[in-house]
């Protein structure tokens, strides 16, 4: 069966979307976390300046595996840390340094400026691409369930949350976020 032609990488990432997110959930062992990275992967191959590869597939394989094991290395990296506490031999006194996962001050203040600007850019959607939005990344619905809720092609709610999060992310380049 000959593969197909795409004209963009981010429509090859919504053809494999689904066998994308099943590769990097049997990689990492957790569905969201396979959610997040194929999404950053559309992300980046909406914003990759490269030449259309030959092969799509295998580059968005690629690209997901590499953003999978960046996102796995990030969580092994917030673990606690052993704290020599005297003895070598004395593994019951050993303890833990926890990192502090508090925000500071600043990250708080620009999570809320990063919220205010996402809120009024999907306000600024149109209705059903808003509502489509909101299904998906605010109740969490697959883009089947949506589909069939809402009565429209599977291909219709990928292309409003593709226009969605293309929006979204324009607001935020806009607001001087570097995403």
């Amino acid at each position: 069966m000959p593969s197909p032609t795409f004209t963009s990488l981010t429509q090859a990432v919504e053809a494999y979307y689904e066998e994308l997110r099943q590769f990097v959930r049997k990689r990492t062992g957790s569905s969201s976390m396979a959610e997040d990275v194929v999404q950053e992967t559309w992300i980046r191959a909406n914003s990759a300046s490269v030449p259309m590869p030959d092969n799509p597939r295998a580059y968005l394989y690629r690209m997901a595996g590499n953003l999978a094991v960046d996102q796995l290395r990030r969580q092994q990296s917030q673990l606690p840390k052993p704290v020599e506490s005297g003895d070598a031999d004395d593994t019951e006194n050993t303890l833990f340094e926890l990192p502090c996962l508090a925000p500071s001050p600043e990250e708080i203040a620009a999570s809320q400026r990063e919220f205010a600007v996402l809120h009024e850019a999907v306000r600024e959607l149109p209705d059903k691409c808003r509502e489509v939005f909101l299904l998906y990344r605010g109740h969490g619905l697959t883009m089947r369930e949506i589909a069939k809720r809402l009565a429209i092609s599977d291909k219709t709610v990928e292309k409003h949350i593709a226009r969605a999060m293309v929006h979204c992310r324009q607001r935020l380049r806009d607001a001087g976020r570097d995403v």
